[in-house]
């Protein structure tokens, strides 16, 4: 961690003011803010990261959430991939899950609408500055993620979306959350470089299995030929993240009859009958309200 040699000679040859006083206006003008690595705002996964960005530009709360789990995926994805991103991203935030994405078109752009529209919390990490916001249609969309979470781009506010920014943020992506989903992936998509970037930080990596003859589905099929958990409902991540079952988030306090009969459920092979006999309660009982 730390600044690297070109950038240090940058900072030495360019020790004209001018540009940096141009930048804190614009940080102005547009609420932007910006937290060092050193700064106790630095959120404290991010800092773990072999190549932490020595700082963040934001827009938002940076005080993120316990649990932040990525969702990424293609930005051709299809309409299978858009329901699946958008419910698992609606349910999990439900479980005060923070969603983590790229602001993308297709998968991030329906992740951050689920945990929105939840009243969740959502993280949009750029690969451009905030005078540069790509894409252009997704403007109204920041505006939201803003007001219920974080809008996060480690580059200058003047910064354009160059191709080569987007493989360098995702980083970002994987080292600010506990794991990553993938909804949809090619093989040699920007998913699969985030992939990457998660399992070099150690995080685990989740995968939604698609259609086989689909291209948008090979990376996801691929992933779990190799060992990804396969996510075909939000009960799969919570169990991983150790995160409350859908009994306890509600609070419910059950009594020794109650508990025998989730029991019961929870295995799954029994009929209504053989529950009835196995707990001992009359079916009047069980249908009571």
């Amino acid at each position: 961690m730390g600044i690297d040699i070109i950038t240090s000679e940058y900072i030495i040859n360019n020790r004209n003011l001018q540009q940096s006083r141009e930048i804190l206006k614009q940080m102005d003008k547009k609420n932007i803010k910006f937290t060092f690595i050193t700064d106790e705002t630095y959120p404290a996964t991010l800092k773990l990261i072999d190549d932490a960005p020595i700082g963040l530009f934001y827009i938002g709360n940076i005080m993120l959430p316990e649990y932040l789990l990525a969702i990424v995926g293609s930005r051709r994805a299809t309409n299978y991939g858009k329901t699946v991103a958008y419910k698992l991203s609606l349910e999990l935030s439900k479980y005060n899950l923070g969603i983590v994405s790229g602001m993308a078109r297709g998968i991030d752009t329906e992740a951050h609408k689920g945990a929105l529209d939840a009243n969740g919390f959502t993280v949009a990490v750029l690969g451009s500055g905030f005078n540069n916001i790509y894409p252009k249609e997704n403007i109204k969309l920041m505006n939201k993620i803003i007001d219920n979470g974080c809008v996060i781009t480690e580059y200058l506010p003047d910064m354009k979306p160059y191709s080569f920014n987007f493989p360098e943020r995702n980083r970002i992506i994987s080292g600010l959350s506990k794991a990553v989903l993938v909804v949809e992936a090619g093989i040699n998509s920007g998913s699969m470089i985030t992939v990457n970037c998660a399992l070099e930080q150690g995080k685990d990596v989740y995968a939604v299995p698609g259609d086989i003859y689909r291209e948008q589905s090979k990376g996801c099929n691929k992933l779990i030929k190799d060992g990804a958990k396969l996510v075909d409902s939000i009960e799969d991540i919570l169990e991983e993240l150790g995160i409350r079952s859908s009994i306890s988030k509600y609070n419910i306090e059950l009594d020794e009859f109650e508990q025998n009969i989730i029991r019961c459920i929870n295995e799954g092979s029994l009929t209504f009958e053989q529950i009835k006999l196995k707990c001992n309660c009359e079916t009047s009982f069980c249908y009571q309200n």
